[in-house]
């Protein structure tokens, strides 16, 4: 991945609400880089200096104002916050991205970092598109004069989620999809925009998340969503579920899936399971970026070194490895089924570049 960072970047206007005019790399390659070093030991901590120092206090001091006047938060968590807070702020990049974005006059702002620390992710992507929790813990869409909706609009990973959750969702909507299952679903984001009124939908996901009641308040809506707490690879075990679906969805998954290990192959195989012949399984592959660079170095997305996330350098690279795992799952399959590549699309957002590669494949029974 060593040259997944090097991309093109230009202007982009940006004189709108809060945000300055600036070029894209003030707030996503200088940040990311900024943070790359203080993380390889190359540049000191921010309090390494008066001025650091200072800096740090003035954004401590505008976040402990925001949570003891907007917030219902305790006060052993709002010290735990600013603890958590402070240890982090340490980054130069991090307190940059704080100052540049004044993160604190944002409810939305902090809400997404509490969540994306805590390592939880289907709260995380609720702010990806434009929904989440303000201070008091009540969830709505995002306000569009709040920092948030605005840099978002620029963000190149929502952008790309946002993408994909309408496509399939239109998607369903076009073929009339009646049965469909969710791998990795999360807080099934697509419920944002539209779903079938009569989709009877499944969702494998053993993260935490947020109870059924909360993201469908509607009760008959709600009846149609059979919530599974387990692996993706548990789903062929649930036999009521084979050669039943017409759709199977797996947004955000790929990257924390080992090829080496046939990872990625397994959830092809679990998908091709549970499809009728001629049904359709969307996945998608992660492509490196500026934007995608800032997400992980600065925001302090979570990483294990260990299990490092599989990211791509280029369309291309993504494509070739799509194949060969198609031809890994086929060789398993022995003739029983066979999935093929029905439609590829890379998915490009100005000014980043490649975001994803978006698979489409059929099995053929």
């Amino acid at each position: 991945m060593k040259n997944a960072w090097k991309v093109k970047v230009g202007k982009i206007d940006r004189g709108y609400e809060h945000l300055p005019v600036a070029l894209v790399d003030e707030w996503a390659s200088n940040q990311a880089e900024t943070s790359e070093k203080y993380s390889d030991g190359q540049i000191k901590g921010a309090s390494a200096t008066k001025n650091g120092r200072l800096r740090k206090q003035k954004v401590l001091e505008k976040t402990r104002e925001a949570l003891e006047t907007r917030s219902n938060f305790s006060q052993d968590e709002i010290k735990r916050r600013l603890e958590n807070l402070n240890a982090r702020l340490e980054d130069p990049g991090l307190l940059d991205n704080f100052e540049y974005f004044d993160i604190p006059s944002s409810d939305f702002m902090l809400q997404f970092y509490f969540a994306l620390w805590d390592r939880r992710i289907a709260e995380v992507m609720d702010f990806l598109h434009n929904h989440g929790k303000d201070l008091k813990g009540v969830f709505r869409e995002v306000p569009k004069d709040d920092i948030w909706y605005q840099m978002s609009r620029f963000e190149g990973m929502n952008l790309d989620k946002r993408k994909q959750a309408k496509d399939v969702v239109d998607f369903m909507n076009t073929y009339h999809i009646k049965k469909a299952t969710s791998f990795g679903g999360g807080h099934i984001p697509e419920r944002f925009y539209g779903l079938p009124s009569d989709l009877e939908l499944t969702v494998f996901d053993n993260g935490p998340v947020s109870p059924l009641e909360d993201l469908f308040p509607d009760e008959t809506e709600r009846s149609r969503v059979n919530y599974i707490h387990e692996a993706l690879s548990s789903a062929p075990a649930h036999t009521e579920l084979l050669g039943t679906q017409e759709l199977v969805w797996m947004h955000g998954v790929s990257m924390y899936l080992n090829e080496s290990k046939f990872e990625m192959t397994g959830a092809i195989l679990c998908a091709a399971a549970l499809l009728q012949p001629n049904g359709i399984m969307k996945y998608d592959y992660l492509i490196g970026n500026q934007s995608m660079r800032r997400v992980i170095s600065t925001q302090g997305w979570p990483y294990d070194p260990r299990h490092p996330m599989v990211i791509f350098d280029h369309p291309d690279d993504a494509i070739r490895q799509a194949r060969r795992t198609l031809e890994a799952v086929n060789a398993k399959l022995e003739g029983r089924a066979y999935m093929d590549i029905a439609n590829i699309n890379v998915n490009l957002i100005e000014p980043w570049g490649a975001t994803s590669v978006y698979m489409s494949v059929q099995k053929h029974a």
